[in-house]
């Protein structure tokens, strides 16, 4: 399975131009991860990769975390 990214002209602003880049992912991916278009997602790039969650989940591990480490005082 492929992604693209592309890079796309977002404003132009005293004679300067500002990008945005967009990542298209398929439908069979995205079905697949339950996400729906327009939905939040939290990224984190860590050792060369990006890595793209639903909001929720990285809020649920950033819980579970918490739980853990308080047991152990």
């Amino acid at each position: 399975m492929k992604a693209k990214l592309q890079k796309q002209l977002a404003y132009k602003y005293k004679d300067k131009k500002h990008y945005k880049h967009v990542i298209v992912i398929p439908d069979d991916a995205i079905n697949r991860l339950g996400w729906k278009g327009g939905q939040e997602l939290a990224l984190k790039v860590t050792n060369g990769r990006l890595i793209a969650q639903k909001e929720e989940i990285i809020k649920e591990e950033a819980r579970l975390k918490k739980k853990g480490t308080e047991g152990s005082k």
